[in-house]
Protein backbone atom coordinates (compact mmCIF):
# COMPACT_ATOMS: atom_id res chain seq x y z
CA UNK A 1 0.00 0.00 0.00
CA UNK A 2 1.22 3.49 -0.70
CA UNK A 3 1.52 6.18 1.98
CA UNK A 4 -1.53 8.17 0.88
CA UNK A 5 -4.09 5.37 0.89
CA UNK A 6 -5.31 3.03 3.56
CA UNK A 7 -5.86 0.36 0.92
CA UNK A 8 -4.24 -1.05 -2.18
CA UNK A 9 -6.03 -1.70 -5.43
CA UNK A 10 -5.18 -3.70 -8.53
CA UNK A 11 -7.37 -3.45 -11.62
CA UNK A 12 -7.02 -5.48 -14.79
CA UNK A 13 -9.37 -5.45 -17.76
CA UNK A 14 -10.08 -9.03 -18.77
CA UNK A 15 -12.24 -10.50 -21.48
CA UNK A 16 -15.56 -8.76 -20.90
CA UNK A 17 -15.06 -7.56 -17.33
CA UNK A 18 -12.83 -5.60 -14.98
CA UNK A 19 -10.98 -7.75 -12.45
CA UNK A 20 -10.19 -5.92 -9.21
CA UNK A 21 -8.52 -6.81 -5.94
CA UNK A 22 -8.76 -4.29 -3.14
CA UNK A 23 -7.10 -4.91 0.20
CA UNK A 24 -6.18 -3.39 3.52
CA UNK A 25 -6.43 -3.89 7.24
CA UNK A 26 -9.70 -2.19 8.13
CA UNK A 27 -12.52 -1.24 5.78
CA UNK A 28 -14.56 1.93 6.32
CA UNK A 29 -17.28 3.63 4.30
CA UNK A 30 -14.78 6.36 3.33
CA UNK A 31 -12.25 3.81 2.05
CA UNK A 32 -14.98 2.03 0.12
CA UNK A 33 -16.12 5.30 -1.46
CA UNK A 34 -12.58 5.96 -2.67
CA UNK A 35 -11.91 2.58 -4.22
CA UNK A 36 -15.35 2.38 -5.85
CA UNK A 37 -14.65 5.78 -7.47
CA UNK A 38 -11.45 4.34 -8.90
CA UNK A 39 -13.28 1.25 -10.14
CA UNK A 40 -16.08 3.32 -11.73
CA UNK A 41 -13.52 5.52 -13.50
CA UNK A 42 -11.65 2.48 -14.83
CA UNK A 43 -14.91 0.88 -16.04
CA UNK A 44 -15.74 4.07 -17.94
CA UNK A 45 -12.21 4.26 -19.36
CA UNK A 46 -12.19 0.68 -20.66
CA UNK A 47 -15.93 0.57 -21.50
CA UNK A 48 -16.86 -2.36 -19.25
CA UNK A 49 -20.01 -2.79 -17.18
CA UNK A 50 -19.07 -6.09 -15.50
CA UNK A 51 -16.81 -6.20 -12.44
CA UNK A 52 -15.26 -9.06 -10.52
CA UNK A 53 -14.02 -7.67 -7.22
CA UNK A 54 -12.11 -9.56 -4.58
CA UNK A 55 -12.21 -7.70 -1.28
CA UNK A 56 -9.34 -8.53 1.06
CA UNK A 57 -9.89 -6.57 4.29
CA UNK A 58 -9.31 -8.23 7.66
CA UNK A 59 -11.90 -6.05 9.40
CA UNK A 60 -15.20 -5.30 7.72
CA UNK A 61 -17.63 -2.44 8.21
CA UNK A 62 -20.54 -1.96 10.57
CA UNK A 63 -24.13 -2.16 9.39
CA UNK A 64 -24.40 1.66 9.42
CA UNK A 65 -21.29 1.97 7.25
CA UNK A 66 -22.61 -0.69 4.87
CA UNK A 67 -25.76 1.36 4.33
CA UNK A 68 -23.61 4.33 3.26
CA UNK A 69 -21.38 2.15 1.10
CA UNK A 70 -24.27 0.52 -0.73
CA UNK A 71 -25.94 3.85 -1.48
CA UNK A 72 -22.66 5.21 -2.84
CA UNK A 73 -22.04 2.12 -4.99
CA UNK A 74 -25.53 2.27 -6.48
CA UNK A 75 -24.99 5.93 -7.40
CA UNK A 76 -21.63 5.27 -9.04
CA UNK A 77 -22.39 2.08 -10.95
CA UNK A 78 -26.06 1.85 -11.91
CA UNK A 79 -26.90 -1.01 -14.27
CA UNK A 80 -23.54 -2.74 -13.69
CA UNK A 81 -23.04 -6.43 -12.91
CA UNK A 82 -20.77 -7.06 -9.95
CA UNK A 83 -19.42 -10.43 -8.86
CA UNK A 84 -18.18 -10.02 -5.30
CA UNK A 85 -15.75 -12.23 -3.37
CA UNK A 86 -14.81 -11.47 0.24
CA UNK A 87 -11.59 -13.30 1.03
CA UNK A 88 -12.30 -12.98 4.76
CA UNK A 89 -15.92 -14.14 4.45
CA UNK A 90 -17.76 -11.24 6.11
CA UNK A 91 -20.96 -12.61 4.60
CA UNK A 92 -23.64 -11.17 6.91
CA UNK A 93 -22.78 -7.54 6.23
CA UNK A 94 -22.12 -8.31 2.54
CA UNK A 95 -25.59 -9.84 2.17
CA UNK A 96 -27.08 -6.62 3.53
CA UNK A 97 -25.11 -4.60 0.99
CA UNK A 98 -26.24 -6.92 -1.80
CA UNK A 99 -29.91 -6.41 -0.94
CA UNK A 100 -29.52 -2.63 -0.86
CA UNK A 101 -27.72 -2.26 -4.20
CA UNK A 102 -30.06 -4.69 -5.93
CA UNK A 103 -32.95 -2.46 -4.88
CA UNK A 104 -31.09 0.34 -6.67
CA UNK A 105 -30.61 -1.50 -9.98
CA UNK A 106 -27.10 -2.87 -9.51
CA UNK A 107 -26.93 -6.63 -10.03
CA UNK A 108 -24.47 -7.85 -7.40
CA UNK A 109 -23.91 -11.47 -6.49
CA UNK A 110 -21.67 -12.81 -3.72
CA UNK A 111 -19.37 -15.76 -4.32
CA UNK A 112 -16.93 -17.79 -2.26
CA UNK A 113 -14.28 -17.89 -4.99
CA UNK A 114 -13.21 -15.96 -8.07
CA UNK A 115 -13.61 -18.87 -10.48
CA UNK A 116 -17.33 -19.24 -9.72
CA UNK A 117 -17.74 -15.47 -9.83
CA UNK A 118 -16.11 -15.33 -13.26
CA UNK A 119 -18.41 -18.04 -14.62
CA UNK A 120 -21.43 -16.08 -13.38
CA UNK A 121 -20.21 -12.87 -15.02
CA UNK A 122 -19.60 -14.64 -18.31
CA UNK A 123 -23.08 -16.18 -18.24
CA UNK A 124 -24.87 -12.88 -17.51
CA UNK A 125 -25.31 -9.52 -19.16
Amino acid sequence: MDNEKLYSIKMEPRDGYLYTVVSGNRLTAAISAEYWKEIAAKCAEVHLHKILIEKDFKESVTVDQMLKMADHLATLLPEHLIAFVDRFGHQDVNELGKRIVRNRHVLLQIFEDAETAERWLNANG
